[in-house]
C-alpha cells in the first residue's frame, strides 16, 4: 500500500547543547503543505536549504552528516533528527535552527521523536510513493561496502569492526515497522574511542560530549556506567543509516546493510543511488 503524505499538526520547539559547539541551541519544528520536503532553515539569517542529498556534501560529513545551502551555508549534524522524521513517516516539515547544529539531546533520536508525535499529524491528501529496491546493488567507498536488496518493507543491517577494542566486530539490524526502531534503535547514543576524544576537541568538534549522550570506549571497556542496549554502537549506526538514506526524500522498500560505513560513506551512497534510481526510468 502506498504511504500518504504527512506533517505534524503544530510548530514545537526543542532546546539543548549542541554536541560539537558546546554551546545552547534550539530547533524548532513546523507543519508544511504536501510536496514541501523536509527543508532546513536557519533563524539568524532566514537562509533555507532543502533537505536533499543535492545539498549534502560528502567531503565534509566526518563524524556528522553536513548539508551546505546554495548560499553556502552549513547545516551540520542532521542525521539524527533526519531518522526521526522517517521513522515517523513524516514527508514535510520545517526544521528551523538558530545555529549550525541541532541540541544532541541525548545522542540518538528518541527525543526528537517523542517531540514530534506529542504535536500529532496531519495526513495529507497525496500520495508518498516509495523507492523500490527491485535488484541488488552493491557500492563500494575504500574500506565500506553498502549494498541495496529488494525486500518488501524498509530493513537496515549495519556491520561495525573495531579491532582491538572492546566493539570489535558487532552488527545490528532493524526491521522498520510498527515501534521497533522506536524500542530498539531511537536511544542508541554516538560513540566514541577514548584515543580521538582530544583530536575531536581540537578540530572543534565534541565539545558538548558526554558519559550521558556518548558512548566511550578503548581497548578494554566501555567507559559510560552502562549501555542503553547491549550493541549500543551497532544500533547507532542503523539510526545514522536511516538519517542519511532520508536524503532521498521518500520511504524505501529494501534491505539495505553497511559494513565500516560513516557518514562519508553514506552520503556518497545515497548520491550513487540517486543516479542508479535516475538511469533506470
Amino acid at each position: 500500500m502506498t504511504p500518504m503524505r504527512r506533517t505534524i499538526k503544530r510548530a514545537v520547539t526543542l532546546t539543548g547543547k549542541g554536541i560539537h559547539s558546546g554551546a545552547e541551541c534550539s530547533i524548532r519544528f513546523e507543519p508544511a503543505p504536501a510536496g514541501h520536503g523536509l527543508v532546513l532553515a536557519n533563524e539568524a539569517n532566514g537562509i533555507r536549504c532543502p533537505a536533499t542529498v543535492d545539498f549534502a556534501n560528502a567531503e565534509k560529513s566526518d563524524r556528522r552528516t553536513v548539508l551546505i545551502s546554495p548560499e553556502g551555508v552549513p547545516f551540520e549534524q542532521m542525521e539524527h533528527v533526519l531518522a526521526a522524521a522517517a521513522a515517523l513517516e513524516i514527508s514535510d516539515m520545517n526544521i528551523v535552527q538558530d545555529g549550525v547544529e541541532p541540541p544532541f539531546m541525548g545522542g540518538g533520536s528518541r527525543e526528537f521523536m517523542e517531540c514530534l508525535s506529542e504535536t500529532g499529524f496531519t495526513e495529507l491528501e497525496t500520495a508518498w510513493d516509495p523507492i523500490v529496491i527491485s535488484e541488488p546493488l552493491v557500492f563500494r567507498d575504500g574500506g565500506a561496502l553498502i549494498t541495496a536488496t529488494p525486500a518488501d518493507r524498509l530493513e537496515l543491517s549495519a556491520f561495525l569492526e573495531f579491532p582491538d577494542t572492546i566493539v570489535g566486530s558487532s552488527g545490528a539490524t532493524v526491521v522498520m515497522q510498527g515501534s521497533e526502531f522506536y524500542e530498539e534503535v531511537s536511544r542508541a547514543r554516538t560513540f566514541a574511542q577514548k584515543r580521538d576524544l582530544e583530536m575531536l576537541r581540537q578540530a572543534g568538534l565534541g565539545r558538548g560530549g558526554s558519559l550521558d549522550n556518548t558512548v566511550i570506549f578503548d581497548a578494554e571497556k566501555f567507559h559510560n556506567p552502562s549501555l542503553i542496549y547491549p550493541n549500543e554502537p551497532a544500533r547507532h549506526k542503523l539510526l545514522d543509516l536511516l538519517g542519511d538514506l532520508a536524503l532521498l526524500g521518500a520511504p524505501f522498500h529494501g534491505h539495505f546493510s553497511a559494513w565500516r560505513a560513516g557518514h562519508r560513506s553514506h552520503v556518497r551512497f545515497v548520491k550513487f543511488l540517486q543516479q542508479e534510481l535516475a538511469s533506470r526510468r
